[in-house]
This record gives structure tokens, sequence and C-alpha cells, in this order.
């Protein structure tokens, strides 16, 4: 079975976890760093943006794996995290 990425055009046949080298550690660290953020409250934006970071540079480098779940779950979870605190800071700035 072939799965095929409609984005770029090339096949991800390959499963993300037979990924080689220091690459194969992306995802993990991405989910990693995007649950951390949620603990850790001193520059917790900061630790999100590594989480969307890494995330993104493990599923764009060898286009030829699968994309990691957990790189999409880091990527989710920093989002998050940045959107609460960004929302925080707002509320902050505006008096409430």
């Amino acid at each position: 079975m072939r799965e095929t990425d409609k984005t770029m055009g090339t096949a991800r046949e390959l499963p993300a976890e037979n990924r080689p080298g220091k690459q194969a550690w992306l995802g993990p660290i991405s989910l990693a760093l995007g649950l951390v953020s949620w603990v850790i409250p001193a520059a917790s934006w900061l630790v999100a943006l590594g989480a969307i970071v890494c995330g993104a540079v493990s599923m764009s480098t060898r286009t030829e794996y699968r994309v990691d779940w957990t790189a999409v779950v880091g990527i989710g979870a920093g989002a998050a995290r940045g959107l609460v605190s960004l929302l925080v800071l707002i509320m902050t700035a505006s008096g409430y």
C-alpha cells in the first residue's frame, strides 16, 4: 500500500520509526518539548516554539519517510501552549 503526500507530490512509503540518525529524535523531542511547555510556566512560549520548530524540521526532512505522529502531536501541543500564552498576555495587557 502506498501513502502519497498530496502537498509535495512525493511518496512516503517508509515507516517513521525506521528513520536513521539524529533526525529520528526530532519527533519525540518535539513531543517532549510540547508537553514540558505546559508544565514549566517560565518561558513556556519559548519551549513551545522549540517544539514547533523540531516538529516542522522532522516533517520536512527525509520526505521518503512517513510523517511522525510524535512530531504532529508536539506541534499541536506547542501551538496550543503558544496560543494560550498569547491570550494570557493580551488579557493582562488589557487589564483583565
